[in-house]
């Protein structure tokens, strides 16, 4: 099955932006349908986010990553998990509220949406760290991995024969000395 969570994982970002900006604009110029135009971004953000957590739990095991960039791996998971907890929590929260989002829980809204936001954010710096620094996913970056490996353990295996042989010379001029 291909990888498909670097497609899906843009849209709950731009999701949970755009929702963050109606509220801010519905808010500010005291216009309802942005804020209502939010909660629907919300939700498809809350989707977005189950689809791209599921995507990337199901990539985690198959796709390749080389040992520094473990722990980035498993923060990034964290923090998408944490994510998801909060957009699916505002989203229930939106619609839970109905009518009254239009007043002061407007508010709440929009703070819950920024850190949101800001948390979706250091999930993607994670993500970015991942492949772009340490090439998670990328196949060349696997096959020059695996090369780099395989020239480092023949390197190895021929100091190890040098040694032997060296050594082995040593007990030979010792052997003559007596």
């Amino acid at each position: 099955m291909p990888n498909v969570h670097p497609v899906l994982v843009h849209f709950p970002i731009a999701l949970i932006f755009m929702a963050v900006l109606c509220d801010l604009i519905g808010i500010i110029f005291k216009k309802n349908p942005f804020i209502f135009t939010a909660n629907i971004l919300t939700a498809f953000a809350a989707l977005g986010a189950i689809a791209a957590v599921t995507s990337g739990l199901l990539a985690e095991d198959s796709v390749w990553h080389p040992g520094a960039a473990h722990e980035l791996l498993e923060a990034h998971e964290t923090v998408g998990l944490i994510f998801l907890g909060i957009v699916i929590v505002l989203a229930i929260f939106r619609f839970a509220v109905g009518e009254r989002i239009y007043g002061s829980l407007s508010w709440i809204a929009l703070i819950v949406g920024i850190i949101g936001a800001g948390v979706v954010s250091y999930g993607a710096y994670l993500g970015g760290e991942m492949v772009y620094t340490h090439g998670t996913g990328v196949r060349e970056a696997q096959v020059a991995t695996a090369r780099a490996d395989s020239l480092a353990n023949e390197l190895n295996s021929l100091r190890g024969e040098e040694l032997e042989e060296i050594e082995g010379q040593g007990h030979e001029h010792h052997d003559h000395e007596h």
